[in-house]
């Protein structure tokens, strides 16, 4: 199921990008782009929540230890600091380009899985197309100048 996810997701995020692009560049601010994905991040999960029957036990799901609290807090965080980022991105350029760039994403979970972790989910297959990735990336900023 884990691919299936994966690829809905990215489906998601590209009719996302397209529609976004267009009222960016007639000055929609990435802030109420940014509000919109929150309420209805909101307003989806409370849904879900209700309709699972899981809401009573929100706060009793497996027992957080203290160490575990502010990685999830920082990872929430800086998730939605970067779809912030994103429609700032998008904004300031276009969406093709922008989510052409924002795919090298994989090399800096690599590199902070490392950092925080020390763990290294690499095999030859995953490396060979993470440069693939980066040399795509560099391929379009050469491009672009």
């Amino acid at each position: 199921m884990w691919l299936f996810y994966a690829v809905a997701a990215s489906i998601c995020w590209g009719m996302s990008y397209a529609a976004s692009g267009p009222l960016l560049n007639r000055g929609f601010s990435p802030l109420l782009f940014f509000f919109g994905y929150t309420l209805f991040g909101l307003l989806g999960a409370t849904l879900s929540l209700l309709c699972s029957g899981r809401i009573s036990s929100l706060w009793k799901l497996p027992a957080m230890e203290r160490a575990d609290a502010p990685w999830f807090f920082f990872s929430v965080a800086i998730g939605a600091l970067g779809a912030y980022l994103t429609y700032v991105a998008m904004g300031a350029r276009n969406p093709t380009l922008s989510s052409l760039i924002e795919v090298s994403y994989p090399f800096f979970v690599v590199l902070f899985t490392w950092l925080f972790f020390r763990e290294v989910q690499l095999n030859s297959i995953t490396l060979c197309g993470g440069i693939l990735v980066l040399a795509g990336v560099a391929v379009i900023l050469l491009g672009e100048k």
